[in-house]
């Protein structure tokens, strides 16, 4: 049964582990790789063997950042063998993939740190702040709590985890400890001017014109209230954009105003992955994505469905539509 843990008692733990694998989630974000790969340098400041396993490894847009290139896609050989695993902002055990279940479950000591309110617990303890805007701003906490301070290393990977999970400190799940946060990783020296423009104001020839594909076939309901687009694989083939190009295209849905949800639909073969954002009147994990068997936060959800995605599409709309009182 899984205890739940402060974030003090889960510094203790990793204190006392040795040879950690840290652990994201499928589609790793920023907030899950980066926070992954600050912790990863936070251990091996304590002198720990420590690796970051991402599903696909990591994506294009955050390899810029510091220990990245030590990456290892999950399910592929590791540098050694793991004792300890934890778990950093993944919502629920399977999206760790299949691949990083098995790999978790493997390790004699395991552990969870978390901001996603749907997160029920899973490993031995999991530590779990469903208020923080993001996993990275605890674990800035985290690391604080093992006796360090940050250095620039893991002070630019968590200032990607905290800033792209809260929107550049736009959402509504930025508050004070955010921004305190965030002014460690900015006091530890990075440069903040170089790491936004990689983030916010660059952008692939592929990325953009796979934006413009998405946009064109743009749907708005009647009403005004919701909005939807689809996502093909010929898409990305035609774009030439990588899967992880997606990110961040369904806030663009959002934006249209009048629109309180959006809807983002990718086929993976013969999945679908919905991207789920509403507006604060509307708490979208758990009116759609929880019914569906994903998770996430009130305002930013998701889930992958074994369907087509007109059909997958349909679901999450009949959902939405009820939630609105649009029916």
């Amino acid at each position: 049964m899984t205890k739940r843990a402060t974030i003090e008692e889960l510094a203790r733990w990793l204190a006392a582990q040795d040879d950690v694998a840290l652990f994201g989630h499928v589609s790793p974000d920023g907030d899950a790789a980066g926070s992954c790969l600050g912790l990863w340098h936070a251990l091996r400041a304590l002198g720990k063997r420590a690796v970051v396993c991402l599903p696909e490894g990591v994506p294009k847009l955050y390899t810029w950042l510091p220990g990245a290139d030590a990456v290892v896609p999950t399910g592929e050989p590791l540098p050694f063998e793991p004792k300890a695993a934890l778990a950093v902002d993944v919502s629920e055990h399977a999206r760790l993939g299949e691949a990083g279940m098995a790999a978790f479950e493997r390790c004699p000591a395991r552990a969870a740190l978390d901001h996603h309110g749907t997160n029920e617990g899973f490993g031995q303890l999991t530590a779990l702040d469903a208020g923080a805007a993001a996993t990275g701003e605890m674990a800035v906490e985290l690391i604080e709590a093992m006796g360090l301070t940050l250095d620039r290393a893991m002070a630019e990977c968590l200032f990607v985890a905290i800033s792209t999970d809260c929107g550049q400190f736009s959402y509504t799940n930025t508050r004070p400890q955010t921004m305190e946060a965030a002014a460690k990783c900015v006091a530890a020296g990075i440069d903040v001017e170089a790491v936004t423009a990689r983030l916010y104001r660059t952008r692939s020839r592929g990325r953009t014109l796979l934006l413009g594909l998405v946009l064109a076939g743009l749907e708005v309901s009647a009403d005004g209230r919701m909005a939807w687009a689809r996502l093909s694989e010929a898409m990305l083939a035609q774009a030439g954009a990588l899967p992880e190009d997606n990110e961040g295209i369904v806030n663009y849905l959002l934006e249209i105003e009048g629109v309180e949800f959006a809807v983002l639909a990718n086929e993976r073969g013969s999945q679908t992955k919905l991207s789920l954002r509403s507006r604060a009147t509307m708490d979208v994990a758990a009116t759609v994505a929880v019914p569906l068997g994903g998770g996430g936060h009130p305002c930013a959800a998701g889930v992958t469905l074994d369907l087509p995605m007109e059909e997958a599409l349909a679901k999450a709309l009949a959902l939405a539509r009820k939630a609105l009182g649009a029916e």
